[in-house]
């Protein structure tokens, strides 16, 4: 397995939790709320992204970029079943650095500049902040994060560092 990043994923609007553990995991995934149409896979073409699907109908279909049509029904499963189809590796440090609501790559931001925007407690004691260029989201390191890297690492039969 290689730690490739440049893939580019599109989900159709079965796979939402997918969606946000691919990237949680740092893999730039848009969740498509239309339908999975030919205009869903022309966006996936034009944007040079994998196409992942449940639909067995869009497998069948005339598209020039590659399609997934996934097996399995089980987030955990499903996250194996793409990384082991495309033989990759998550990269650690690419990992909890996308906004899981926007899907935009995170910025690093001071302590000071989230004040007022996370609890007290988070701002005394946490050090490392992400803001989401698009959306303000602020993300941080706490239990969401060691609860996330427990999940993936006990339910899911791939190796997580």
């Amino acid at each position: 397995m290689l730690f490739r990043m440049d893939v580019r994923f599109i989900t159709d609007r079965s796979l939402g939790r997918l969606s946000k553990w691919m990237r949680l995991l740092g893999y730039d995934t848009v969740y498509y709320r239309g339908d999975a149409d030919r205009t869903f896979l022309r966006k996936a073409e034009r944007e040079g992204r994998v196409v992942l699907t449940k639909k067995r109908d869009l497998a069948g279909r005339s598209h020039p970029g590659q399609v997934i049509l996934l097996r399995e029904d089980r987030v955990e499963n499903q996250i194996a079943e793409v990384l082991n189809r495309l033989s990759l590796q998550p990269d650690p440090g690419a990992m909890f650095g996308r906004c899981l609501l926007c899907n935009e790559g995170l910025e690093t931001v001071a302590p000071e500049d989230v004040a007022g925007f996370v609890p007290d407690y988070v701002l005394r004691h946490g050090r490392d902040f992400k803001r989401c260029p698009h959306c303000g989201k602020i993300f941080w390191p706490g239990t969401h994060r060691d609860r996330a890297l427990h999940y993936l690492r006990t339910r899911t039969p791939v190796h997580f560092p």
